[in-house]
């Protein structure tokens, strides 16, 4: 029989278009339970109708239940399974490429100063992304063993025999500790004999800060202000501060200081001068010399006496801890007694006191960072009247901008000797809504964009940066290594504007490649970065030494461990640098030698403990070139000649342990060490325990004799032995020191 055309074909079933009310209908239903999932449905899985369904919280796709579906394809069946365990491992691989980078960056670094092509900032970025998939939720026992290794990190508290505590928390290294940084009433470093002061302004100096209101009379600012220097001296030594000093505390600008500032206290004391005088050659001038001090006076003309004490302190014209600048130190103490302190402080008053402060950081060794810190504190407190934006009180624009610069060069001075002690700052940025000042240096670059100039880098290095390593390190409960490590990422993301150079060569000119104040400049603000991962890894770098002597990396601290090195690799270098460019000024300025000495300690303790890592030859390197800068710096300063002994004797127990593993081997001259110096182990002691233990600001108590005087601990006549500055590229890492060849 023909088959009949005249008919369509049959179909199965015809496709009915759903309407939208149908599919919000379905949708309400699978929400409600009462339909299989979409996803179930899609893949003709067995669906529990929960929400989210068993069958896709198996796979890892709970986030699209019950209405979503994934994209068909190959491989999606399972293409989110074990998503936890998929983000742990891309946060292991992060953190290796981070141990790899940081290798890398310390090979390079022996063999060429530049840096390497795989390690540009776009390429370090990359494991950053990877590491903010890490699960947020990850598991107890994962969180809590660095949290429970690290909560030893107490601090150190000294106990000496005349009942004397002094506290130095986590953040500080057992550098803060030293003798060489307890001041002394001995002669200073080669200290010349100081002019004296008539015994009313000694006696008025003596006073600070509890002076009686009334007591002093306009007899004393008249005698204070018969002390200032002629006027070319005055402007020199303003010129000297302000190439030089006010790169540490700048509470006056150029033009203020010089236009209007300085004038005025000249023009002032000249009318009162003359007033005197006239008043001298009438009857009953002694009457009416006995006034009251004017209020806006002696606090301004301290603060001109400590900015002359400043200038002299770092006028390479005249030696170092030189008689004139303790001169002017012990007139501005006298002028700030002639108004008291505590009670309604002005901006001159808080002026002042920074001053004073940075003055104790800088001059000799009568002088500690601790007492530099308790008085930060104090102008902290003071500042509290300008820690609110003045903008708010409708005062003129320039008073703002005076204001707000005030503030947070107290700020970033107090929060920075927080952090070398260990200590807490007076000022948290919660009660803080001063802004920063403008910034009178922002360039454009070619693309547009606009870059800081030195002192917004500043202010803001220490609100975004001081202050959140602060809130980590310092803090009563011990951070966990994570948060340690998401801070060192946000200090590692921080990019400098292009047009900062702060390792000048000598092909950009000699004039400026020795340039005392660009030098100066250069050399501070490099060491931003690199101090602040000392102060953030400092205490789990050690720990990685105690847990791991033979091998750190191995330990969960090995990111800190390479960090710690090779930011300590990278201040003595441009210690280095600095002292090619303008050695008379880096040897003044003793607290960035302060953190020179912090890094050979951690080079040094790498060697010591660590002979046979793959760094240790470089750090011995490394620390020799510390011990050289010392070395010059032992000249003209104790502190310097004490820490040099510390140094040579760190030396001395790595240099010994290799002469002995040369000589029991008979290799020859020519031969080099193998990349893990042989197979002898540390073998440490309790005592190097204990020694690193508080140079990671771990939990101990020590007992020590106050002393009168200190001896010095080495012969500068018999300088140690100089290590290579340069290695072959084409040999190993790991090479014989010239000194030991023989």
């Amino acid at each position: 029989m023909p088959v009949d055309t005249t008919r369509p074909p049959s179909s199965r079933r015809a496709q009915r278009k759903i309407t939208e009310e149908e599919l919000k209908d379905i949708e309400l239903k699978r929400i409600r339970g009462e339909l299989s999932c979409a996803e179930c449905r899609r893949l003709k899985l067995r669906c529990d109708k929960k929400v989210p369904c068993s069958s896709c919280c198996r796979r890892g796709c709970e986030s699209i239940c019950p209405c979503g579906i994934l994209s068909a394809g190959q491989g999606t069946r399972f293409i989110l399974a074990d998503t936890e365990q998929l983000h742990r491992k891309i946060a292991e691989m992060s953190h290796r490429i981070r141990q790899l980078e940081d290798a890398l960056a310390i090979l390079q670094s022996t063999v060429s100063g530049d840096r390497h092509p795989l390690l540009e900032d776009d390429l370090l970025k990359i494991k950053f992304g990877a590491e903010a998939l890490t699960s947020q939720h990850s598991s107890s026992n994962e969180e809590e063993e660095p949290s429970r290794r690290s909560i030893d990190a107490l601090g150190t508290l000294t106990l000496d025999d005349a009942g004397e505590v002094k506290y130095f928390g986590r953040s500080a290294g057992s550098e803060a500790g030293e003798e060489w940084d307890t001041p002394s009433n001995d002669e200073d470093e080669d200290e010349e004999a100081r002019p004296p002061l008539p015994p009313e302004l000694e006696n008025l100096a003596n006073l600070f800060p509890f002076t009686k209101k009334g007591r002093p009379n306009t007899n004393s600012l008249d005698l204070l202000e018969s002390f200032l220097p002629s006027h070319e001296r005055a402007w020199s030594l303003g010129e000297s501060y302000l190439k030089h000093g006010g790169y540490f505390f700048r509470p006056i600008k150029r033009d203020e200081l010089m236009n209007s500032f300085l004038p005025d206290i000249y023009r002032r004391a000249s009318v009162r001068s003359q007033t005197r005088v006239t008043a001298d050659a009438s009857p009953g001038a002694d009457d009416e010399s006995e006034g009251s001090v004017d209020s806006s006076s002696p606090h301004a003309l301290a603060t001109l006496y400590f900015l002359f004490a400043l200038g002299a302190l770092l006028d390479l014209n005249l030696p170092p801890y030189n008689a004139e600048a303790e001169h002017y130190y012990d007139l501005g103490r006298a002028a700030l007694s002639l108004r008291v302190v505590f009670d309604s402080p002005q901006v001159d008053t808080v002026q002042a006191m920074g001053l004073m402060a940075t003055y104790h950081s800088l001059a000799g060794k009568k002088y500690s960072r601790d007492s530099a810190w308790c008085v930060a504190s104090f102008a902290s407190k003071l500042a509290q009247s300008v820690h609110r934006d003045s903008a708010r009180w409708k005062m003129n624009a320039a008073t703002v901008q005076k204001r707000r610069n005030l503030f947070w060069e107290i700020f970033a001075a107090d929060v920075s000797h927080s952090l070398a002690l260990g200590r807490p700052p007076a000022i948290h940025l919660s009660y803080v809504d001063c802004e920063f000042p403008i910034d009178e240096e922002a360039t454009l670059s070619d693309t547009g964009e606009i870059q800081s100039g030195f002192w917004r880098m500043k202010h803001t290095f220490a609100r975004d940066i001081f202050m959140g390593v602060v809130e980590v390190t310092l803090t009563a409960k011990s951070p966990s290594y994570n948060t340690v490590l998401n801070l060192d990422r946000r200090v590692r993301e921080i990019s400098f504007p292009a047009n900062f150079k702060p390792y000048v060569l000598r092909e950009d000119g000699e004039q400026e490649f020795h340039d005392s104040s660009l030098s100066l400049r250069g050399f501070y603000a490099s060491q931003h970065r690199t101090v602040t991962m000392l102060y953030l890894h400092r205490s789990f770098f050690a720990q990685a030494m105690l847990d791991h002597p033979t091998n750190p990396l191995l330990s969960p601290f090995a990111p800190s461990f390479l960090t710690a090195y090779r930011c300590a690799s990278v201040i003595i270098k441009a210690s280095a640098h600095q002292f090619e460019r303008c050695a008379e000024m880096a040897m003044r300025v003793w607290f960035l030698m302060y953190h020179t000495f912090s890094a050979a300690v951690i080079v040094g303790t790498v060697v010591t403990r660590s002979p046979n890592s793959n760094v240790a030859s470089s750090a011995l390197l490394d620390l020799g070139l510390a011990i050289e800068l010392f070395e010059r710096t032992a000249i003209q300063s104790q502190r310097a000649r004490i820490a040099l002994g510390v140094l040579r004797k760190l030396k001395k127990k790595p240099c010994d342990r290799l002469r002995s593993f040369m000589n029991s081997s008979n290799n020859s001259p020519t031969n080099f060490v193998s990349p893990s110096f042989g197979n002898f182990s540390s073998s440490p002691t309790d005592d190097v325990d204990d020694e690193l233990a508080i140079f990671g600001g771990q939990t101990r108590v020590l007992s020590r004799k106050s002393r009168s005087n200190i001896p010095l601990p080495l012969d500068l006549e018999t300088p140690a032995p100089r290590l290579p500055q340069r290695m072959d590229p084409y040999r190993p890492l790991v090479m014989i020191p010239e000194f030991l060849r023989t």
